[in-house]
């Protein structure tokens, strides 16, 4: 009896490994997501652009005012954040990314929740750019611990306007997406000096954060959760929806994307970023299925438009379609 019993848990641990191999290694969807992205903008446009550059790392730009969503280009391997090892920002990387970008003023980094995948760069990036970082207390006291002086960092009070050029910013509370629980919870309450692991990027509230401009009204979602209602009081045209660790879809794009009335959603967070941005991108394994989000959304929802954004390209934010 005791044999058998051991035959059929090696069996099952023979399954369960086989699906996790087979998960890690076949990601599909990247295509069909990609056969959806925006067109590069003209050099000379006039318009509003996006740029996306990985997770939620999104710069807006109107020509004259940069605004950075959520910093982070230097992407620790798995290896590093699984054994909670020490990070610290990879200067290489973010240098070559703002080079290649010709970023060397970004006037605002806008952080929705203080996790290392949202936050990490945000010293090193606002050194390099003079950019300020706004966002809640933790945010700022993981920007001072980076080596920002306290003069280049704003701490929001919600649902409060700010004034950046032309555009209007509002930082919405909000939830973290929830199979993790928003692990790790609670606030940094003291500067956070690098190197640090992951475990001390604590979550620090979470944010949509409305980002409005006489061109266009942006929704920033990095996060897939959400707070029932606090969304109808406010409109937007675009929203950047953060689709990894989903809730149940039709709930969430009732409380996000149609709350605000957007005619657009363009999906960011879906991308592992345990891989650097110089290597092809895949799907998250286990916590993003990007086949399943493809088919269901344009059956939940054929009036809205669904797009993607190409990687480090600037595209003009999207028009409503033709009805």
């Amino acid at each position: 009896m005791l044999k058998r019993a051991l035959i059929l848990l090696l069996i099952v641990g023979l399954i369960g490994a086989g699906t996790i191999f087979w998960q890690w290694w076949h990601r599909p969807g990247v295509a069909a997501l990609q056969a959806l992205e925006l067109p590069p903008a003209d050099e000379q446009t006039q318009q509003l652009t996006l740029t996306w550059l990985g997770v939620s790392t999104v710069l807006i730009s109107d020509g004259q005012t940069r605004l950075l969503t959520d910093p982070f280009l230097s992407r620790p391997s798995l290896f590093e954040v699984l054994l909670n090892k020490p990070l610290s920002p990879d200067v290489e990387r973010v240098e070559r990314w703002l080079n290649t970008l010709a970023l060397d003023r970004i006037d605002a980094m806008l952080v929705g929740h203080s996790h290392y995948d949202h936050i990490m760069d945000a010293g090193l990036i606002g050194e390099r750019t003079r950019a300020t970082l706004i966002g809640s207390e933790s945010t700022v006291q993981i920007g001072l611990g980076h080596g920002l002086p306290e003069s280049q960092t704003l701490p929001i009070e919600a649902d409060t306007p700010i004034q950046i050029g032309a555009f209007t910013v509002r930082f919405i509370p909000s939830r973290h997406a929830g199979a993790t629980g928003g692990r790790p919870l609670g606030d940094v309450e003291v500067p956070l000096t690098p190197p640090a692991p992951a475990s001390e990027y604590k979550l620090g509230g979470t944010y949509s954060i409305l980002i409005s401009h006489p061109q266009g009204r942006i929704l920033y979602h990095g996060s897939a959760g959400y707070v029932e209602g606090v969304l109808t009081a406010h409109q937007a045209d675009v929203v950047l929806l953060g689709i990894a660790l989903l809730p149940n879809l039709e709930d969430y794009l009732r409380e996000v994307v149609d709350a605000v009335g957007a005619h657009t959603v363009l999906p960011v967070h879906w991308d592992d970023f345990t891989r650097p941005l110089s290597e092809p991108l895949e799907p998250l394994p286990f916590i993003v299925d990007l086949p399943d989000f493809l088919e269901r959304f344009p059956k939940l929802r054929p009036q809205l438009q669904l797009r993607s954004l190409p990687l480090a390209q600037p595209v003009e934010l999207p028009k409503a379609p033709p009805r």
